[in-house]
């Protein structure tokens, strides 16, 4: 039996996850897409830039959590 839908089922999910994922900005120009997952902590879940140096820094990898610190 085959299911055509009119949108697959990601999109459903999706809309949740916007509602709690922001993005920061990087010093190079790029943004990361992150969510929170704790006090002072973002979780990466997806980088735009176009600088290729962002994507081999592990610190901006989806799935790493990042501390976020108070500039004095």
């Amino acid at each position: 039996m085959i299911l055509y839908l009119p949108e697959p089922f990601e999109f459903g999910t999706e809309e949740k996850k916007s509602e709690q994922s922001f993005s920061l900005k990087l010093p190079s120009g790029g943004e990361l897409v992150v969510e929170v997952c704790g006090q002072n902590q973002v979780r990466v879940i997806d980088i735009r830039s176009t600088e290729p140096m962002d994507y081999i820094n592990v610190k901006f990898q989806p799935g790493s959590v990042i501390d976020l610190l108070p500039n004095i």
